[in-house]
């Protein structure tokens, strides 16, 4: 199977919401995780078992589903600046970005009064997610 392929069946096999879900949580921190959470790592199985597939460790998740689970475009690296969380104010609300643009990622929110950061960070983004945004 192509990673295309896999990322279909995957889709299909585990459904629409839970593989929006799955895909999110894979790409949501930042630096990225250095593994799976349980969960992805039994959906994964699940998956490879009954597709008779090899497993699918992390780095071949990212690989595979290296994809917007909403506008399905390839994802990109892009380092971006680290912003208090406290002070950003938007003009979408958070169920709406989730909805329309979750991978568009040009900051970084942190709380910058508890702790300290660098100044940017590296980010996984969508083309789409940011072209929406920017509507």
């Amino acid at each position: 199977m192509t990673t295309g392929e896999i990322r279909t069946s995957f889709e299909k096999y585990v459904g629409n919401d839970k593989y929006n879900h799955f895909i999110l949580t894979l790409y949501e921190a930042f630096p990225l995780r250095n593994r799976l959470f349980f969960w992805q790592e039994q959906l994964l199985k699940e998956f490879t078992n009954e597709y008779d597939l090899e497993p699918i460790e992390l780095r071949q998740a990212h690989k595979i589903f290296n994809h917007c689970p909403v506008h399905n475009y390839e994802l990109k690296n892009d380092n971006v600046p680290i912003v208090d969380g406290n002070s950003i104010s938007s003009n979408f609300s958070n169920e709406k970005e989730k909805e329309f643009f979750p991978m568009a990622n040009v900051n970084a929110p942190r709380d910058l009064e508890r702790f300290s950061y660098p100044k940017n960070v590296d980010v996984i983004y969508c083309d789409k997610c940011r072209e929406f945004l920017k509507q």
